[in-house]
């Protein structure tokens, strides 16, 4: 179950806000600088400004002002992006790039507010060969790569404009990762176009369910990705092909799952549907607001996606341990050469040196113990020996001394 009351108290409040309903005064006091901590690592911190804005609770005005500064991020970032998309998906289909992509405009405008939308980037979907003749693209029109903690590439231009771009490994599964690339035959082109292609509705419904079923399982999913799912729902579900839909989920494996997560959103933003077994949904809510850390077994349980995946990064960790080790074993050939000079006339010898270099590694290792350990003991043993023996040790005594005038005197003056 959810451990806080403001993780709970933040679904309250997003639910108010995307149905335009006024916000329900917190039954008690919050910790305003963890709600909005909490807000921000799951994207929707500028959707809770509206949330916040008729609350008579007492808000520290740092954390006001955290919350409007967010809004504005959304405010200009809505504009810019609306403005770009049109010119990049020319641009794409003018280079003849086979690629389908997500309006955003779409999602925007299906907002109660335009602002409160939670996608931050223009995406597109492409082959491998398309995300490397994107990147030539646009780096031509002065875009860079950012790191971003999502699957795929990210793209940015001052001043705000962001493109993700992905391919089939997008999704861990193997049914998922086909089901992308059919979409870049299958799905219908956009008018005028040749090359772009717009996913209909159903196959929209599917990739997305996908994508929230894949970040589910990698423990990354959050709210902001929950809410567009949400809001894309709302508007269209009456024209869906359920039939269509159920057995494409089927093929996919991820029909039961995806028929619980879709009641859990529902009982968060829609009817609040009544739902059994709600130890499952308690475990899911979780696992969601944590990011996969509570709430994991009865998932696993759930979605065996998620045991596949901590066992492919298990292996992957181990992958990782091995190539080091191989690394250590046989180091660079120019490191090599600061080493033993001659390889850089005789590269050939190369292995040569590789067994040398790990021979001697070997001998200080067996060595060091009997220097630093062993010998120091077996000369004390020895010393209390010869004292043991009157004429022996009054020899060993003056041989000493003589041994240490000997240093003394080569001293220099």
């Amino acid at each position: 179950m959810i451990k806080g009351y403001e993780e709970r108290y933040l679904i309250i409040l997003l639910s108010a806000v995307m149905n335009q309903k006024p916000s329900p005064e917190p039954i008690r006091s919050l910790d305003w600088e963890k709600m909005f901590r909490l807000a921000d690592y799951h994207g929707v911190a500028h959707a809770v400004h509206y949330g916040v804005l008729g609350l008579e609770q007492e808000i520290p005005q740092t954390v006001r002002q955290q919350f409007f500064d967010k809004y504005l991020e959304s405010v200009y970032r809505v504009g810019r992006l609306q403005k770009s998309e049109s010119q990049l998906l020319a641009l794409m289909e003018y280079e003849k790039i086979n690629c389908f992509y997500l309006s955003y405009s779409d999602i925007v405008k299906n907002y109660p507010i335009e602002e409160m939308c939670c996608c931050e980037s223009i995406q597109i979907g492409s082959s491998r060969k398309g995300t490397r003749m994107i990147w030539d693209i646009l780096i031509k029109v002065d875009f860079e790569e950012r790191k971003t903690d999502e699957t795929g590439k990210l793209y940015y231009r001052i001043p705000g404009i962001r493109v993700l771009n992905f391919d089939y490994k997008l999704f861990f599964s193997a049914s998922m990762r086909r089901y992308f690339k059919s979409l870049l035959k299958l799905s219908r082109l956009q008018i005028r176009n040749s090359y772009v292609r717009e996913l209909p509705l159903d196959d929209r419904y599917l990739f997305l369910m996908c994508r929230l079923t894949d970040s589910y399982a990698r423990g990354n999913i959050s709210l902001s990705q929950i809410m567009d799912f949400w809001i894309f729902y709302k508007t269209y579900s009456e024209s869906f092909n359920w039939p269509y839909i159920y057995g494409k989920l089927k093929k996919l494996k991820i029909a039961e799952f995806a028929e619980r997560l879709e009641h859990l959103i529902l009982r968060w933003f829609g009817t609040g549907a009544v739902i059994e077994n709600v130890e499952i949904y308690e475990a899911m809510e979780s696992y969601i607001l944590s990011k996969g850390t509570d709430g994991r077994e009865i998932s696993s349980k759930l979605l065996p996606l998620i045991k596949t995946v901590a066992d492919c990064y298990a292996r992957n960790r181990k992958l990782e341990e091995m190539r080091k080790m191989f690394d250590w074993l046989f180091p660079d050939p120019k490191y090599m050469e600061t080493i033993y000079p001659l390889l850089g006339k005789a590269r050939v010898l190369l292995p040569v040196f590789w067994a040398l270099r790990l021979w001697r590694y070997l001998s200080r290792l067996c060595t060091n113990p009997l220097r630093h350990k062993i010998y120091p003991k077996f000369k004390k043993l020895y010393q209390k020996g010869i004292n043991m023996i009157p004429f022996v040790s009054k020899k060993y005594n003056i041989e000493n001394k003589d041994e240490e005038s000997k240093e003394t005197a080569e001293i220099p003056k």
